[in-house]
């Protein structure tokens, strides 16, 4: 029998129930290196079950390699969850088994995914809605001209202006928000660029003229910050991150800065997040919150964080972050890597633009795993039922059932 029997046999026995506790943990060994994935799919599609339980912990499944080996740290046990034809898995982490429910979903109507929409807002007041601006030359904003390069990316580009004249230009300021469900690329005038997650704005100049690069920020963003030079010295670039609650302001306001040079990093700085979020991917940043300051280094996230008794905040640095679960929006998914209920429906609100309510008491379920963002919200909301947890969706609510 040849290994492609091979692998085709063992998907059959796992989903039957009829894998040994070896078999078990050969089958997750090969799904984590992505060699079951066609006989998983092909199985679905024939009709098997895609929610593949195992009969107790025992089996195997909190023990395997790679990704698995992490399941050890909740303490709970492990469901898969193959979503055909997506090559994506949706891992789901209930504290026990259970009876199934009686509950069921309900869904009215459906809700679509998000995509590329944006609101420009020029230096005078007046504003662009760029998802359904034709590409090209949007409008001159002091010394740059406003370009929609493609759906869902704008550029700056600055005028060649020599010397004096640059610096004498005036500095006009423009302002990208993303509404819930949108998402958008914009390309500053020094090459920086900035794309912005769901429900995030961010304030910046036309042209950068003096020895430094300020903008603004609130809500999620990955930066990729282009290194320049001004006279000898290199412009730094600084990011002030404030909460929604706090605004955007000229002066910036005193929340937290990140300060670069050039380097890739993710801003996560929602209003209705424990904490705000700095994940450096390459180079170095700075982080300062008044009198605090620290260094990350890449792979690290600097978290800042306000005590429970909504005192002073502080800095803290993670040195062990998921890179790829802080960066899942940039790559179309949404991670769910040890989230609860609530941290998932957050991400659910920001991205389909619903109302989340909750009805009886939540499930105290951990989830875990990736699923892409462009599914509707009720193929989103049927594979997280198979947690035990469903939904009633009507119109742009959803309540989270017990």
């Amino acid at each position: 029998m040849n290994k492609k029997d091979l692998h085709k046999q063992l998907v059959e026995r796992y989903i039957k129930g009829e894998a040994s506790t070896g078999e078990v943990e050969v089958f997750f060994h090969l799904l984590n290196e992505g060699q079951l994935d066609e006989y998983l799919e092909q199985a679905i599609r024939d009709g098997a079950d895609p929610v593949l339980w195992p009969e107790s912990e025992s089996d195997g499944l909190s023990k395997g390699p790679g990704r698995l080996r992490r399941l050890g740290k909740y303490s709970i046990a492990a469901a898969m969850i193959l979503l055909a034809g997506l090559g994506i898995f949706l891992w789901l982490r209930p504290g026990k088994k259970q009876a199934e429910p009686l509950v069921v979903n309900d869904f009215k109507n459906e809700v679509s995914p998000g995509g590329n929409k944006a609101l420009l807002t020029l230096a005078d007041g007046s504003t662009i809605v760029l998802d359904s601006a034709e590409k090209g030359n949007l409008a001159s904003q002091g010394n740059a001209r406003v370009i929609k390069v493609d759906a869902g990316e704008l550029a700056y580009q600055a005028f060649q202006k020599e010397g004096a004249a640059a610096q004498q230009a005036a500095v006009y300021y423009n302002t990208i928000s993303t509404p819930a469900g949108g998402q958008y690329q914009v390309t500053l005038a020094d090459g920086t660029k900035v794309w912005l997650n769901a429900l995030s704005t961010l304030r910046f100049p036309t042209a950068f003229h003096d020895t430094a690069r300020v903008v603004q920020l609130t809500g999620e963003a990955y930066f990729e910050v282009a290194a320049i030079n001004g006279g000898r010295r290199k412009m730094p670039f600084t990011v002030h991150v404030t909460l929604p609650s706090e605004g955007i302001t000229p002066s910036g306001g005193g929340g937290l800065q990140v300060q670069v040079l050039g380097t890739h990093f993710n801003v996560n700085a929602y209003g209705d997040e424990p904490d705000v979020k700095t994940t450096l991917l390459e180079g170095a940043v700075k982080l300062v919150k008044g009198s605090w300051g620290v260094q990350l280094r890449p792979g690290e996230q600097g978290q800042n964080r306000v005590q429970s008794d909504g005192g002073t905040s502080f800095l803290l640095v993670n040195d062990a972050v998921a890179i790829d679960k802080a960066m899942a929006w940039r790559s179309g998914l949404f991670s769910f890597e040890g989230a609860d209920i609530y941290a998932v429906m957050r991400q659910i609100s920001r991205w389909y633009g619903v109302q989340v309510r909750y009805e009886g008491r939540p499930t105290q379920t951990f989830f875990g795993g990736e699923i892409g963002r462009d599914l509707n919200l009720t193929q989103v909301l049927a594979g997280l039922s198979k947690a035990r947890v469903h939904f009633r969706l009507e119109g742009k609510t959803l309540t989270v059932l017990p």
